[in-house]
């Protein structure tokens, strides 16, 4: 009866908000409910979601004006965090102890970055640095060693990714057939010569669909070629959307990402390895000289110009010697003084090197930041950490190979670790630890249930 109750009252109220508004109202909130009980039931597909927010974000932001109110990455994080919470009420909440030190690492971390606050020369981007490494990158590392509790879990996450990527590929190659047929490139120029999703900077998507090729490959090599046509053809498409992105750093990263993955974790393959290494190369090759010049000429103009602010002006040199630069600053900063050897010059305090101060500058690669930002004893920490990620993940080899799902998130997480050495902050390669806690539970659970090479 009471439950009738209740159901009369929210219809009543659904009613009157949609007489008073629109209509539809009165069907977009009932499905908006479902769709959030939905979500906090399987909090792995709001974890792929929110992997995916620093691609649709801007979209969002372009074309739905209500999240310039509602930023919808702190939307998502909560919505996971209500999942995670149900299920530590259900007593799902079961870490072993090998997870507990590297879960107790990666909050050491944060801790270091939010107690470098106290002494950084850029407190507002600072700050905004230090909240979002708290909120969502623990967020991603931590959820998928709390959902993943057996193969199964590992097999269903990478089946959310595939369903995520295939949807970033199909608007990427219809993008490029609309600008091929019926755009102007002229257009595409304008925009650096660079085909992505609306709204959202190219080099993140390119960084989402390099994880996706690094999985093919992956799968290239450990099975015959009679059987692996149709992984090629998707690496290929992969490659195309990649090279339309005009994005360097995550073309190279696949490159020396594979060559890693597949020496230290492949090498029974090295017919295939040598064999698909100089087919994928070539297809690179063939692209690249087989596509409109528009789309290609920054992957061969590598003297194109960009701009350094720095202490001593204004300073234009190529896209490439940028990286550079950052790297030669942060190496003088860090060890400028014994203060700034050990505990650098707090979060965000590389931006500090330059003319605008505090704002968003940052090396554009993962230790040269950690140098930089914090010190010796962060680097110690981050070492720390991923010497006992790779410890961790080779206990999960059984019968001398990882399973065919286990083996994907490791060949992913080694290209995007390549990829956080060329672009990016902490924040915007956040997908990495989301991949380094995915690799540990899903090596972890291969182990209890003794699984090797499916």
């Amino acid at each position: 009866m009471l439950l009738l109750t209740v159901l009369a009252v929210v219809e009543t109220i659904l009613f009157f908000i949609g007489v008073n508004t629109n209509p539809a109202v009165m069907v977009l909130i009932p499905l908006g409910l479902i769709i959030l009980w939905w979500l906090i039931n399987n909090p792995a597909v709001a974890l792929m979601i929110l992997s995916l927010t620093a691609i649709i974000k801007g979209y969002l932001l372009n074309y739905f004006p209500v999240f310039e109110i509602v930023d919808i990455t702190v939307v998502v994080t909560l919505i996971i965090w209500l999942g995670l919470i149900k299920m530590l009420m259900e007593g799902n909440w079961k870490l072993p102890s090998e997870q507990k030190t590297m879960v107790c690492l990666f909050l050491i971390f944060g801790a270091i970055l939010g107690i470098s606050y106290i002494y950084t020369s850029s407190p507002e981007y600072g700050l905004r640095k230090m909240q979002r490494f708290n909120m969502f990158a623990v967020t991603m590392f931590i959820t998928p060693l709390i959902i993943i509790k057996s193969p199964e879990d590992s097999k269903r996450l990478l089946d959310y990714f595939k369903f995520f990527l295939a949807f970033l590929i199909g608007i990427m190659l219809i993008r490029f057939v609309y600008f091929l047929t019926w755009g102007n490139f002229p257009i595409v120029l304008a925009y650096w010569n660079r085909i992505s999703i609306p709204g959202a900077n190219p080099i993140q998507v390119s960084r989402y669909l390099a994880i996706g090729a690094a999985m093919m490959i992956a799968l290239l090599i450990r099975n015959k070629p009679s059987q692996s046509l149709h992984y090629f053809i998707m690496l290929f498409v992969l490659l195309l959307s990649i090279i339309l992105s005009g994005s360097r750093g995550p073309l190279v990263s696949i490159i020396i990402g594979s060559i890693i993955y597949a020496l230290l974790y492949e090498s029974k393959h090295s017919n295939r390895i040598f064999g698909y290494g100089i087919l994928a190369i070539g297809s690179i090759t063939a692209l690249l000289l087989l596509l409109p010049e528009n789309l290609t000429q920054r992957f061969f103009d590598v003297s194109q110009s960009a701009v350094i602010m720095t202490q001593q002006g204004v300073e234009k040199v190529n896209t490439i010697a940028t990286r550079f630069e950052y790297w030669s600053m942060s190496l003088q900063a860090w060890v400028s003084s014994v203060t700034n050897f050990f505990v650098g010059l707090g979060v965000g305090g590389f931006s500090s090197l330059f003319i605008w101060g505090d704002w968003r500058w940052y090396p554009h690669n993962l230790f040269f930041e950690i140098i930089a930002e914090l010190g010796l004893i962060g680097l110690i920490i981050m070492i720390s950490f991923l010497t006992k990620f790779y410890q961790l993940i080779n206990k999960g080899i059984q019968r001398g190979s990882f399973t065919d799902h286990s083996a994907l998130w490791v060949a992913g997480t080694v290209v995007m670790f390549i990829a956080a050495q060329f672009s990016g902050d902490f924040n915007d390669n956040r997908i990495l630890w989301m991949l380094i806690g995915v690799s540990i539970a899903s090596t972890h659970v291969d182990r209890l249930n003794d699984l090797g090479s499916d």
